[in-house]
C-alpha cells in the first residue's frame, strides 16, 4: 500500500538535501533548473496516461513540495551566524552544563550580558557557548571554578571565538556543528569566576554527578568507557581505546544515539511487557524521553530519540507503512526546527540507519539466506545488515574509512555492549544506593571487560579496516538507486524506463522524421502493449532490458568521458590549512602527486591523520609519487607518519644535513625503520632537480651545507625549492631564516618567482628586507594558524603592504589553491578573508 504522506514528507526533505548538497553560487541555478523540470513532470509528461489521472494533482503536489524543501534549505546559511573573536570580554551569564575533567573543565554557558572594550554588545544576549577552563601545571582550574555547578551566574574573563567556515574542502565545519546543537561559538575562561549567584542543576545532572561518584571506586580507564555508553560522554575514555572502537566499526556506542536508544527501547519494551500493547508504547515512549534527559539532551540524543519515538508510534499502525510515515514525519518536523539540520552528519546517518531498519530489515528477513538462521541471530543479521547498507555511503563521504572487521564485530559485541548498556542503566536508576547499584555497576564492568578483550583482537586482525579514496558523488547515486530499483521492483523500474524511451522516441519522430524509423503505428502498438503488461512475455523482457543496458551503457561512456578529470591539465599547489604548520600538496598535469610536509601532531590531535590524509582521499589520491620533508620541527614532520601508514609512496625525500638525521626529532617524525640507508629515503641539496611531468620539475636551493649555531638550526638547514611550469614559478620556502637565505644568495640562485611562499609563517626571523626586495612576486602566501609565537609578524605584514604586493593567508582563507592555467597563475581561497 502507497503512503502519499511518506512520498510529500520524503520530496520535502529531498528538496532540503538537494539545497544543501548544491554550492551556493549555483543554488539560484539549480532552483531554476527543479523548476523546469517540474513544469516538464506535471503538464507535459502526462502521467494519468500510465497511473492514472488521480496521480496528475499528486504529481503537482510533490513538485511544489520539493521546491519548498529546497528554497527552506537554501534559506538556512541565515542562521549561520558571522565569525568573531573578542579578547578579554566580560561575560556574565548561566551555566546549563558543566563537567570536570583532569586536564580541563567543559560546558555550556548562556551569555546575559556581554562587555568588550567598554563597549556593551548586546547583539550576544541569549546566545549559547561551550565554555571551557583549563587547567593549571598541577591539574587543578582556578577558584570558583572548583564550585560551579549548572544554575549558577558566573562572572569572568574570556575569548570568545565564533569559527569560520569551513577552508578546507571536505573538512569539519565546526560553524556548522555548533549551529546545529544550539551553540554559537567558544569561551575561554582567563582568569577566575565571580559566583553571582547560586543555582539549582537539573536531576538529570545530579544523577550524572552522582553516578560518577560511584564509579570512581574502579579504574578510571574502564569506568570512563561505561559512563561514555551510559550518557555519550567520550571525553574520560583514553585515545587508545576510541580507536580501538574506531577501528572495529562499534565507535557509535559512544554517540549516545541510535544504538543506545534502540537497546533502552528493547529495555522498557520488555520490561513493560505485562501491560496492554498501547500503555507497553506509551511507556517506551517516556522512557526514550527520561534517557534522552539523561544524556543531557544534546543534539544527537534528541534526533535520537525523536526517530525512536517515530518508530514506537507507528507500531499504533498496522505495519511498516505507519512506522515509515512516523519517521519522516519526525524528520520533517526536526528539518523545519532548524534546516541546518540537514546537512549534518548525525542526522543523515540517524535518519538512514532507522530508515534502513524500518524498510530494508524486513526484506532481508525474508531472504531465503537468512530465514536458515536461527531466529535470534537472524533479527541481529538483519539488523546489522540494514542499518550498514543504509549508511555506508555516507560513512565512506565523510570518513573515508570503511571498518571491514565492523559487520562481525557489530553482530558479535553490539548485543554484548548493549547488555553492559542494559544492566548499567538498572544500576543508575539504583544509584541513590551504594548497595542497590553496586551490583550492577560490577556486572557491566564485567561484561565491558570481555567486550574489550573481543574487541581487542578483532582490531589486530590485518586489514580490519581499510581507508578509502573518496568515490565521488557517483557512487553514492549508483548505490542508493540499485537499492530504489530493488524496492520498486525490476519489472516496474523497466517498465517505467521504457514508457520514457517510447515516448522520447515518439517526440524526436515528431520533430524530426528522418532520423527515426519506428512508424507511429508501432509506437501506438508498443504503447499499447506496455499498459496491457507485455512485461509477462520473454520477448518483451529481452527488449527491456536491452534499452536499459544500452541507456546505461551510454549513460556511463558519457559520465566517464564527459568527467572534468579527464580534460585538466592544470598544474595545482594547494597549501593546506593544517594551522599552524605547513602541508603542500602538488598535483601534475597527468594527475601525479607529490606532499611536502604534513603538518603537526600533538598528544591529542595528529594533523596528518585528521587533515591531511582525509584531503589527499577526498582529492582522488591513492598514491605519491614522493613525500618531501623539509625539516625536523614538530609542525612540519608531525603528520608525516599518519600519512605514509595508510598511502603507498614511492620515496621520501629529506634535506642533506648529515648527522643531523639521526637526531630524536628526525627519529620520531619519520617511519620506524627508515634510515639513512634505505633505498627508499633520499637526500637532497643545493644543484638537485626533481622532475615531475609536462615539464614541471622541483629546483633545490638549500641546504649547501649544514648551518650550526645559527638563530635556529632546524630553520636554517630546510629544504628549499622552486616549482618552474611554463615559465611560471611557485618559490616553497619551508621554515629557512636570514642565515639560510643569505647563503643561498651568496650561491648565485636567480630566485624570482611569481608566487612566494613566506618563510617560517612570516616570522620577524625570515624579514631579510635586501634579499627579499630581490624578489618581485605576484602574491604572497603564509601558511599559519593559532600560535602564541606573533606569526605572521606586523613587520612583515607591512613590508608586503608598503610594496603592495597581496597576501594570502591560510588562517584567513582556508586551504589556497595555486592553479598554473594558460600562462597565468590563479591563486583560490578556500573561502573569503574576514
Amino acid at each position: 500500500m502507497r503512503d502519499h504522506w511518506v512520498g510529500r514528507s520524503a520530496a520535502l526533505l529531498g528538496g532540503g538535501l538537494c539545497a544543501a548538497l548544491t554550492p551556493e553560487s549555483l543554488r539560484f541555478w539549480m532552483f531554476g533548473v527543479l523548476c523546469l523540470l517540474g513544469l516538464r513532470l506535471v503538464f507535459f509528461w502526462r502521467p494519468r496516461d500510465f497511473l492514472g489521472k488521480v496521480y496528475r494533482p499528486e504529481f503537482l503536489l510533490l513538485a511544489v513540495t520539493l521546491l519548498l524543501g529546497y528554497m527552506y534549505g537554501a534559506l538556512a546559511d541565515r542562521m549561520l551566524l558571522e565569525p568573531l573573536t573578542l579578547n578579554r570580554v566580560e561575560i556574565t551569564g548561566t551555566l546549563r552544563d558543566w563537567d570536570v575533567g583532569s586536564d580541563k573543565s567543559v560546558g555550556v554557558l548562556l551569555v546575559e550580558r556581554a562587555v568588550a572594550n567598554g563597549e556593551l554588545r548586546e547583539e550576544l544576549g541569549g546566545q549559547s557557548y561551550r565554555l571551557v577552563v583549563y587547567a593549571d601545571k598541577e591539574g587543578k582550574v582556578a577558584g570558583q571554578w572548583q564550585r560551579v555547578q549548572p544554575g549558577d551566574r558566573v562572572e569572568f574573563f574570556g575569548r570568545l571565538e565564533r569559527p569560520k567556515p569551513v577552508g578546507t574542502p571536505g573538512g569539519f565545519d565546526l560553524r556548522l556543528y555548533n549551529a546545529v546543537r544550539g551553540l554559537s561559538g567558544t569561551l575561554t575562561a582567563q582568569g577566575d569566576a565571580k559566583l553571582v549567584a547560586l543555582g539549582e542543576p537539573s536531576l538529570t545532572w545530579k544523577i550524572r554527578q552522582n553516578v560518577h561518584r560511584r564509579l570512581e571506586s574502579w579504574d578510571p580507564q574502564e569506568t570512563g568507557v561505561l559512563e561514555g555508553i551510559f550518557f555519550g560522554d567520550s571525553s574520560h575514555i583514553p585515545s587508545e581505546i576510541q580507536e580501538r572502537y574506531k577501528v572495529t566499526g562499534v565507535l557509535h556506542v559512544f554517540a549516545a544515539s541510535g544504538s543506545n536508544v534502540a537497546f533502552v527501547m528493547g529495555l522498557a519494551w520488555l520490561v513493560l511487557g505485562f501491560l496492554p500493547k498501547r500503555l507497553r508504547i506509551i511507556g517506551s515512549i517516556l522512557a526514550l524521553i527520561l534517557y534522552g534527559a539523561l544524556c543531557g539532551g544534546n543534539a544527537p540524543i534528541i534526533r535520537a530519540t525523536v526517530l525512536g519515538v517515530a518508530v514506537l508510534l507507528g507500531r499504533f499502525g498496522r505495519g511498516r507503512v505507519a512506522a515509515l510515515r512516523w519517521l519522516f514525519f519526525s524528520g520533517v518536523g526536526l528539518f523545519i526546527l532548524n534546516p541546518l539540520l540537514i546537512r549534518d552528519l548525525g542526522f543523515q546517518l540517524s535518519f538512514s540507519a532507522a530508515w534502513g531498519l524500518a524498510v530494508l530489515v524486513p526484506r532481508f528477513l525474508q531472504t531465503a539466506c537468512l530465514q536458515r538462521v536461527p531466529a535470534l541471530l537472524r533479527t541481529v543479521l538483519a539488523s546489522t545488515i540494514g542499518a550498514q547498507v543504509a549508511t555506508l555511503p555516507l560513512l565512506i563521504a565523510a570518513f573515508h574509512r570503511l571498518s571491514l572487521i565492523g559487520f562481525l564485530a557489530n553482530v558479535l559485541i553490539l548485543f554484548l555492549l548493549g547488555s553492559v548498556l542494559e544492566i548499567g542503566l538498572i544500576g543508575v536508576i539504583a544509584s541513590f544506593s551504594w548497595r542497590l547499584c553496586a551490583p550492577f555497576f560490577q556486572v557491566s564492568l564485567w561484561l565491558l571487560g570481555g567486550a574489550n578483550e573481543v574487541l581487542k583482537v578483532l582490531a589486530g586482525v590485518p586489514w580490519a579496516d581499510v581507508w578509502i579514496v573518496s568515490p565521488g558523488p557517483l557512487f553514492g547515486l549508483v548505490w542508493y538507486g540499485t537499492i530504489g530499483v530493488l524496492l520498486w521492483g525490476k519489472e516496474r523500474t523497466f517498465f517505467s524506463f521504457n514508457v520514457g524511451l517510447l515516448l522520447l522516441k515518439r517526440r524526436l519522430e515528431a520533430a524530426a522524421p528522418k532520423l527515426m524509423t519506428l512508424r507511429c503505428a508501432e509506437i501506438s502498438h508498443g504503447l499499447r502493449a506496455l499498459r496491457e503488461g507485455i512485461s509477462q512475455s520473454g520477448l518483451a523482457v529481452k527488449r527491456q532490458r536491452l534499452y536499459f543496458w544500452s541507456f546505461s551503457g551510454l549513460l556511463l561512456m558519457f559520465v566517464l568521458l564527459w568527467s572534468p578529470w579527464n580534460f585538466s591539465k592544470e598544474l595545482e599547489v594547494d597549501l593546506i590549512d593544517v594551522g599552524q604548520g605547513d602541508s603542500i600538496l602538488i598535483r601534475t598535469p597527468e594527475k601525479h602527486a607529490l606532499l611536502i610536509d604534513a603538518g603537526p601532531r600533538s598528544q591529542s590531535f595528529d594533523t596528518g591523520e585528521r587533515i591531511v590524509l582525509p584531503y589527499l582521499l577526498q582529492r582522488g589520491i591513492g598514491h605519491l609519487d614522493a613525500v618531501l620533508i623539509t625539516h625536523e620541527d614538530q609542525d612540519h614532520i608531525g603528520g608525516i607518519r599518519a600519512v605514509l601508514n595508510v598511502i603507498p609512496t614511492d620515496w621520501i625525500g629529506v634535506p642533506n644535513v648529515g648527522e643531523r638525521l639521526e637526531n630524536e626529532e628526525w627519529e620520531g617524525g619519520l617511519p620506524a625503520g627508515l634510515t639513512d640507508h634505505s633505498p627508499a629515503l633520499k637526500t637532497l641539496q643545493r644543484g638537485d632537480r626533481i622532475e615531475l611531468d609536462s615539464g614541471a620539475f622541483l629546483e633545490v636551493f638549500g641546504p649547501q651545507e649544514v648551518l650550526a649555531n645559527t638563530h635556529s638550526d632546524p630553520n636554517n638547514n630546510s629544504l628549499v625549492m622552486m616549482l618552474n611550469y611554463s615559465g611560471q614559478k611557485v618559490f616553497l620556502t619551508g621554515d629557512m631564516e636570514q642565515e639560510e637565505m643569505e647563503e643561498i644568495a651568496a650561491a648565485g640562485e636567480t630566485f624570482e618567482a611569481d608566487v612566494f611562499k613566506e618563510p617560517h609563517h612570516g616570522s620577524r626571523f625570515s624579514l631579510d628586507k635586501p634579499w627579499l626586495d630581490r624578489l618581485h612576486p605576484s602574491a604572497v602566501i603564509i601558511s599559519v594558524g593559532k600560535n602564541t609565537f606573533g606569526h605572521p609578524a606586523p613587520e612583515v605584514l607591512q613590508y608586503w603592504d608598503d610594496r603592495h604586493i597581496p597576501v594570502y593567508r591560510t588562517d584567513e582563507q582556508g586551504t589556497l589553491k595555486v592553479i598554473f592555467k594558460a600562462g597565468t597563475i590563479e591563486i583560490i581561497p578556500g573561502r573569503q578573508a574576514s
